[in-house]
């Protein structure tokens, strides 16, 4: 099977995140993509991060019915940063005959140098990297070029950020247009990102 691995903090999960999933599945490049949202983030401080279960149950809500796409808490059920590699290395040893993608966006791609033992997860999965516009597929061609095993897919562009998100909540404002309508609910009924 050709599994799918999104990986993020999904602070909380908003649109851009569900219509990239969606367009990656149209690609028919996967027979599945694991949603996983990590416990904590290797790359960024993250002072206003919610609890790995509210996160993951908004991933749920987010994806429910959406045909190929599975929330797992894999990386929410170890210990320490979520480091890429290993989550890879445990997922090749769970699933031997299966082969894995990491679906990222341009700017992961473009640092992905910089990511902990890059070139073990490089030998080990396909990288699928969306662009959203033609001047950032240009960019991405060489990068891609250059690390080799990587895959580039335009998607329209939907300009929504997990931080714009958040500011929404803590300010009062509506949430529709930047989150699944039962993520805007559960954010409400919830009290989340409403602290100062």
């Amino acid at each position: 099977m050709r599994i799918g691995i999104y990986g993020g903090t999904f602070n909380p999960v908003h649109l851009g995140h569900v219509h990239l999933l969606r367009e990656v599945m149209q690609t028919g490049l996967l027979d599945r993509i694991l949603v996983m949202p990590d416990r904590t983030p290797p790359h960024k401080q993250a002072p206003d991060l919610i609890d790995g279960k509210k996160r993951f149950e908004m991933l749920q809500l987010a994806t429910m019915g959406m045909e190929g796409i599975q929330v797992s808490d894999f990386e929410l059920q170890r210990e320490g940063k979520s480091y890429t590699y290993m989550t890879l290395r445990l997922l090749r040893e769970l699933y031997p005959d299966d082969q894995f993608s990491l679906i990222m966006g341009a700017d992961m791609l473009l640092s992905f140098r910089e990511w902990r033992n890059w070139e073990e997860i490089l030998s080990g999965a396909r990288l699928i990297a969306a662009a959203r516009d033609e001047g950032e597929y240009e960019r991405l061609e060489q990068a891609a070029k250059d690390l080799g095993n990587t895959e580039l897919v335009r998607i329209t562009p939907l300009p929504v950020s997990s931080t714009e998100v958040r500011a929404a909540a803590k300010e009062g404002r509506s949430l529709e247009k930047l989150v699944p309508q039962p993520v805007a609910d559960y954010i409400r009924e919830n009290h989340l990102y409403q602290q100062p």
